[in-house]
């Protein structure tokens, strides 16, 4: 994730941090009033397996924890954090509970070097029989309250890791990342300290209610939406149904796409794509491929169908600078769409960003280079925190990535039997316009495991992927959020939330289709719907009916390409 213009993009970055380590169940204050205001009139429909579990003495209960033994686990402490307790998230906004819970802190260790922070929320009251893990953001680094809070509002056993260190969800340039440089911690924030978690956690609920959960969980964004993957494809029976929300599960060419993006305009500063220029390059896009609808909404429904050629709109002789794009700058846009190349061989190595996405862009021209990429491979890679990133070579260079990084924290096998024999499901949300991650790896993916299923009919039987026009990362942009994203939605039902369709699907059978995602005026539930759309399970895409109100999703349908039917 050098003076104005930077400031405002680590501004920006900060905040996209946030919703990265808050993921899709990141809510606290008034958003997560409204979704227990919305749970309690009724909107949930996902009730406790067998009616909710209730502790007769849950204070004794509690203080027993701390002396009890569990497998590589160390118990700090156990005990009741009362309703209406508030705590600060790392970010120092306060986060108020709504259920009481035993809250359990410990540390989990196979290894010498190895230290993966727990927390483990157990209602004390009504609790639903489910275990829900929760995944972390960026760098990890810290327990997340903001999304502990509002999973045992909800009546789930809540677990969090701190990924195995302590430290910041984002670096700085010139910083020495100690847990980067310890393999066995690298190891943990990239691949296992989930799996830790969730073996640990299922351990401390069985003898804090006498007998284990009957189905468990997980949902993350981003670093979290990576954990997710590499849960179902190296954990495969930690859990029954896993959400993966824009998951940065191709890490090592992320921070290449993250390089790649930023490269140029740190070479020719005139090449950088300022924010009218962005907004240029946004609205003919969009006015190009959808017409004025797609202006007006700020985003494209059907981002697959726009070819749409950035040298249109750069500046002729005697054009206003301020209402095109110069050379340079329309350069910067063919690399931003096009994917990071090997130097060598001009093989593709990771996607580039889809029409559509632009007034997304400021964050990958930039900050995410100071944030993320140089001082995770600056670390990891070159062992050098001052590390000089404008050198990578994209050939080379990207070698050495791949040895030292992606073995830790890439989560990219499609081989997923055992997930699937294990009967687990999987749903994996991305937003079109998200401004971390190619959009369209997600696709890539659940392409290159259908073709292992023997096709996409065989592979939708325990795996679907949503695809969220207009929708940033994790969260944000111009689009709706509520599915995939991070703010609740109007009700807890199977086709508005995401954890809701995986116990449906897990304890009912019922596949999900399609989605209703909401968009809240100033993404602020309390200030009222500003519009809805339905959000579609891939191959389908999202078409206006040709009738009624746009802002209403009754007037939108998913559909099919006749391409892909064809293909199927």
């Amino acid at each position: 994730m050098q003076h104005s213009s930077t400031s405002r993009s680590l501004v920006a970055s900060r905040r996209w941090s946030a919703i990265c380590a808050a993921a899709m169940m990141s809510f606290s204050g008034s958003v997560l009033a409204h979704a227990l205001q919305t749970e309690a009139s009724g909107g949930a429909e996902s009730a406790a397996i067998g009616g909710p579990t209730k502790i007769e003495d849950p204070a004794q209960a509690c203080a027993a924890l701390a002396h009890t033994s569990i497998a590589d686990t160390k118990i700090a402490s156990a005990e009741i954090l009362p309703a209406n307790s508030t705590l600060k998230d790392p970010d120092g906004k306060p986060v108020v509970t709504s259920a009481a819970v035993c809250r359990v802190v410990a540390t989990v260790s196979t290894k010498p070097d190895e230290h993966v922070g727990i927390e483990v929320w157990l209602p004390t009251d009504a609790w639903n029989g489910r275990l829900l893990g929760l995944g972390s953001g960026g760098f990890g680094g810290a327990i997340l309250y903001s999304a502990l809070a509002p999973a045992t509002a909800r009546g789930f056993v809540a677990v969090n890791t701190d990924t195995g260190h302590q430290g910041g969800a984002q670096g700085a340039i010139g910083q020495r990342l100690e847990w980067a440089l310890n393999p066995a911690q690298l190891r943990d924030w990239g691949h296992s300290s989930v799996h830790l978690m969730t073996v640990a956690a299922k351990s401390i609920t069985t003898r804090f209610y006498g007998h284990a959960a009957s189905r468990a969980y997980y949902s993350g964004c981003s670093t979290g939406g990576a954990e997710a993957m590499e849960e179902v494809e190296y954990y495969p029976d930690d859990y029954d149904g896993v959400h993966a929300g824009s998951p940065g599960m191709d890490y090592s060419h992320l921070m290449e796409s993250f390089l790649w993006s930023a490269k140029l305009p740190a070479q020719q500063p005139e090449a950088k794509l300022s924010p009218e220029a962005l907004g240029v390059l946004s609205r003919a896009v969009l006015q190009s491929c959808e017409g004025a609808d797609a202006v007006r909404d700020g985003f494209l429904e059907r981002p697959t169908q726009c070819h749409f050629d950035p040298s249109t709109v750069q500046c002729k002789a005697g054009d206003d600078p301020s209402s095109c794009l110069s050379e340079a700058q329309v350069h910067e846009a063919e690399r931003l769409y096009s994917p990071v190349l090997d130097s060598r061989t001009g093989k593709e190595l990771y996607p580039g960003f889809v029409r559509g996405s632009e007034n997304q862009w400021a964050l990958i021209q930039g900050a995410l280079v100071p944030n993320y990429a140089q001082p995770l491979v600056a670390n990891v890679v070159f062992n050098d925190p001052n590390w000089d990133w404008t050198t990578f070579d994209f050939g080379k260079d990207g070698d050495r990535l791949d040895a030292k990084l992606a073995p830790s924290s890439d989560a990219m096998q499609t081989d997923l039997s055992r997930f699937k024999a294990h009967g687990g499901k999987l749903i994996m949300t991305q937003g079109w316009s998200d401004s971390f991650n190619a959009q369209t790896l997600p696709i890539e993916y659940f392409d290159d495991v259908a073709k292992r299923q023997g096709g996409v009919g065989n592979t939708q039987r325990f795996f679907r992927l949503v695809m969220i026009p207009g929708m940033s990362h994790c969260g944000g942009g111009t689009g709706p959020t509520s599915v995939g994203g991070n703010t609740p939605p109007v009700r807890f039902t199977p086709d508005r939330d995401v954890v809701t369709a995986l116990e449906a699907w897990v304890e009912h059978g019922k596949a999900p289709g399609t989605f209703i995602s909401t968009k809240y005026v100033d993404d602020k539930p309390g200030s009222g719907v500003q519009f809805e759309r339905p959000v579609c399970t891939y191959p389908a895409e999202l078409e206006y009916a040709g009738h009624g109100d746009r802002k209403a999703a009754s007037s939108y349908r998913c559909v099919v390409p006749r391409q892909t039917m064809t293909n199927q």
